[in-house]
Order: C-alpha cells, then sequence, then structure tokens
C-alpha cells in the first residue's frame, strides 16, 4: 500500500522529472565553467546569471521534497495509529488487557518497519531513476548522431 501511495505523491510532484532537470541543469553549468577555464577568449555570462537556472531548479526541487516529505511522515503517524484504530473495538469491549495490546502493537510495528524500507529508501529510488532517464536520452541522442553519420555516407 505505501508503495503505491509514494508512486502517486512522487508522480503528482514529478520528482523524476525535477531530479533529471536538476541534474541536467548541473551538467550545463559545470560544462560551461570548463569550456570557459580551457578557452580563455570564451568568457561566459557572469556566475551569478549562469548560476541562476541552477538555483531555481533547486528551490523548486526543495519545494517538491518538502511537499513529498508531508507526505510521507503523515503517511508515517498514520501508521503509527493504525494498529490502536484497527485494535479499538476490542480494546472498548474490553477483550484484549493492557499487555496483550501492547505485544500487537509491538508486533505490528516491527512488521511496519520492515515494509518501510521503501519508504525510507524513495529518495535515491527517485534519483536514481533520473539517472536512468538521463542515460535514455543520452543513447537516443548517440543512436539518432550514429544513424545520421550512416545516412550521410
Amino acid at each position: 500500500m505505501e508503495q503505491f501511495f509514494l508512486i502517486l505523491l512522487g508522480i503528482i510532484l514529478r520528482l523524476v522529472g525535477v531530479e533529471y532537470d536538476l541534474q541536467k541543469q548541473e551538467a550545463a553549468y559545470r560544462k560551461v565553467l570548463v569550456i570557459a577555464e580551457d578557452d580563455e577568449t570564451i568568457r561566459p555570462k557572469t556566475i551569478e546569471e549562469l548560476f541562476d537556472d541552477v538555483r531555481k531548479i533547486h528551490f523548486l526541487s526543495y519545494i517538491r521534497y518538502l511537499y513529498f516529505n508531508i507526505g510521507r511522515i503523515a503517511y508515517l503517524q498514520a501508521n503509527v495509529l493504525s494498529a490502536y484504530v484497527f485494535l479499538a473495538p476490542a480494546i472498548v469491549a474490553g477483550i484484549i488487557t493492557l499487555g496483550v495490546m501492547q505485544q500487537i502493537i509491538r508486533a505490528f510495528g516491527r512488521v511496519e518497519g520492515s515494509m518501510q524500507y521503501l519508504l525510507k529508501s524513495w529518495p535515491t529510488i527517485i534519483e536514481l531513476a533520473s539517472v536512468y532517464k538521463r542515460l535514455r536520452e543520452f543513447e537516443r541522442k548517440l543512436k539518432s548522431t550514429t544513424d545520421t553519420a550512416k545516412v550521410s555516407e
């Protein structure tokens, strides 16, 4: 269930796309700086102008991850309360004692903790997906240039 919630939240916030744009802008920034360093006749815009695009995408990334983390933390807090909600009828009816309830909640917490591996590693998954997206784009461009080179021969 949590995986579907995270996937939906990630799609809504376009986290993979933002991470992809972030990597692309940073690479372009580094490229311009390296070219300007190697060839002294080329003078790029001021550092502030060059860094402006990188700064904008970072702010967008921070805001999107803020929303994602709010959703993730809300989901975690809802999971903490869910054991009590499921046990509420038995608690109100007096069917289970406090000790049994604590054992059930501890067992539920252990199972829940092991299921949250994806939840805790989701930012890494998003970063890997954006790297995969960039590599696919690079392969497409490489293939199109080799195809054009073959046609021109």
